[in-house]
């Protein structure tokens, strides 16, 4: 006796859903899942964000964070930066009026938000609150 045309997709399915299952993607990177977004304006906060991100590349583990660069420019007081990990500030400051001393303020930066958010990780790792999501520490 046949089976019905309906019979033999539903078992096709069960069959490559099992497959798929059965077999986990592993990132290419060795697990590298962070990001890093940008919401720079100005061509100081473009320069800034550069450097901040070549310099947080050499970070260890750095990769597997996800933050956010965010700019704020003024023309009476020059642009804020701030960055955030986890809607969190981790650092502000004002961007150096001088282009060529951003390169160093945003190396200070990467240093500054790498021990911020190494403690800001390990501390949310350690708070263990049935009350409290795992962003909410």
């Amino acid at each position: 006796m046949p089976t019905p045309p309906l019979i033999r997709v539903l078992s096709l399915l069960a069959i490559t859903a099992a497959l798929c299952a059965s077999t986990t993607a592993q990132p290419q990177d060795g697990g590298a899942d962070g990001v890093i977004t940008s919401e720079a304006v100005t061509v100081a906060g473009h320069d800034f964000c550069q450097y901040f991100i070549a310099a947080w590349r050499d970070k260890p583990g750095g990769d597997h964070y996800s933050l956010a660069i965010r700019e704020r420019p003024s023309a009476r007081l020059g642009s804020e930066i701030w960055i955030e990990f986890a809607q969190r500030r981790v650092f502000q400051a004002r961007l150096p009026s001088a282009r060529a001393a951003i390169k160093g303020a945003s190396e200070q930066a990467a240093d500054l938000t790498y021990e911020a958010v190494v403690r800001a990780d390990m501390q949310r790792k350690l708070i263990n609150d049935a009350d409290l999501a795992p962003d909410e520490f």
